[in-house]
C-alpha cells in the first residue's frame, strides 16, 4: 500500500457537523443581541400609548381655535388621566392666562413645575404668569431657569428681552433677542421685538429694516399694522417718519381688530394727533383707556396712555381770555 493509499483520509462528514456547529452558536449569539437590542431600545412606550394622548391634541387644537373655556375642560380630563405629566398642568395654565385668571394659571404653573423640576416649559409659563402680574423680578429669575434648562428656548430670550427692554437695559435685551432670532429664524414677534429694542435705542434705520422683514411674514397681520404704524409716528429719526401713511395703517389694523383692543384706539389716536386733528385723537385715546383700564384695574399699565391723553386735551383745548371785561361797565353807553 502506498503512503498516498495508506493515509487516514478525513472525515468529511464529521468537518460539516462541526462546522454547522459553529454557525449555528454564532445564529444563536446574534439572534440574541437582536433580542436585547429590541427589548431595551425599541420605542415600546410610543408604540403602546398609540401616539399623541388625543385628549391633549384636542385641547390644544381649542387653544390655537381660542376656544379656551373648551380647552380648560379637555385639559382637565387629560390632567385627570395624566396626573404625573406636567404638560396637562403647563396647557392649563395657558387657558387660565387667556381667560384672564391669572390665579389659577399661576398654580398651574407651580404644580407644573413640581411635577417636572427639569422642565423649560414648565417655569416658562410661570415666569410668563408673573410676568403679566408685574412681578417682574420674579418673573426674571424664572424665565432665566428655563433658559438654563434649555438653552435654545428661543421664547424664553425673546421674552427675557422684553423684560430687560423695559427696565432700559436695551443691551442685554438685544443679546436675548438676537440669540432668540439664531435659534428660531422665523420667529415673527422675534422680529418685532427686535425693531422696538432698536428704536428705543435709537437705531430706526436698523429697526425699520426689521418692521420690513415682519410686515414681509405677515402682510395681513393686524399687529404688524398697527405696530408698523406707531413707529411710523413715534420713531426719534423724524426722516422716517410719515404720518399719512401710519393713519392709512391705523386705520386699516384698526377696522381688522373690529375695534377690540386698546392698543389700536391708542394708535390712530397719535396718528390723528401728528395730522393736526387732536380732537379726534382725545375721542380714541379715551377708548384706548377704557379698553385699557378693563385689562388693568390697578390702572399700573395705563399710566402712559393717561399722560398722552393730557397732551391731546391741551392741544385740543381752546384759549380763553377772562382777565378784562369785555363789555362797557356803563350800561348807558
Amino acid at each position: 500500500m502506498s503512503d498516498r493509499e495508506g493515509m487516514v483520509k478525513p472525515n468529511l462528514s464529521l468537518r460539516k457537523e462541526n462546522g454547522s456547529s459553529v454557525y449555528s452558536f454564532l445564529g444563536f449569539l446574534i439572534l440574541g443581541i437582536i433580542v436585547v437590542v429590541i427589548v431595551f431600545f425599541f420605542p415600546w412606550g410610543e408604540m403602546l400609548k398609540g401616539g399623541p394622548n388625543p385628549e391633549l391634541v384636542a385641547a390644544d387644537q381649542a387653544m390655537s381655535k381660542k376656544e379656551f373655556d373648551k380647552a380648560v375642560k379637555l385639559f382637565d380630563k387629560y390632567i385627570t388621566s395624566n396626573p404625573g405629566d406636567a404638560a396637562g398642568y403647563i396647557g392649563r395654565s395657558r387657558a387660565y392666562v387667556q381667560l384672564g385668571d391669572l390665579g389659577r394659571a399661576a398654580e398651574d404653573a407651580k404644580v407644573a413645575i413640581s411635577k417636572n423640576p427639569n422642565s423649560a416649559p414648565a417655569y416658562g409659563q410661570e415666569a410668563i404668569v408673573l410676568k403679566l402680574k408685574g412681578q417682574m423680578p420674579e418673573a426674571l429669575k424664572d424665565f432665566t431657569e428655563a433658559i438654563k434648562l434649555d438653552p435654545k428656548y428661543a421664547w424664553a430670550y425673546a421674552q427675557r428681552a422684553d423684560l430687560y427692554s423695559r427696565a432700559q437695559e436695551n443691551d442685554k435685551a438685544l443679546k436675548d433677542v438676537n440669540k432668540a432670532l439664531e435659534y428660531k429664524p422665523g420667529f415673527v414677534e422675534g422680529y418685532r421685538m427686535r425693531a422696538w429694542i432698536l428704536s428705543r435705542m435709537g437705531k430706526c434705520k436698523d429697526a425699520f429694516n426689521d418692521f420690513q422683514k415682519v410686515a414681509k411674514m405677515g402682510p395681513n397681520d393686524a399687529w404688524t399694522l398697527q405696530d408698523t404704524a406707531w413707529f411710523l409716528l413715534t420713531c426719534p429719526d423724524e426722516n422716517l417718519q410719515d404720518p399719512a401713511k401710519a393713519m392709512d395703517l391705523a386705520k386699516k389694523a384698526l377696522d381688522m381688530m373690529g375695534a377690540q383692543d386698546g392698543v389700536f384706539q391708542e394708535t390712530i389716536a397719535e396718528a390723528y394727533f401728528k395730522q393736526g386733528d387732536p380732537l379726534k385723537a382725545v375721542e380714541h385715546q379715551k377708548k384706548a383707556l377704557e379698553m385699557g383700564s378693563k385689562k388693568c384695574p390697578d390702572e399700573s399699565c395705563i399710566k402712559e396712555m393717561k399722560e398722552r391723553l393730557k397732551k391731546y386735551e391741551l392741544a385740543a383745548r381752546q384759549e380763553v381770555r377772562t382777565s378784562y371785561e369785555i363789555l362797557p361797565l356803563d350800561s348807558n353807553q
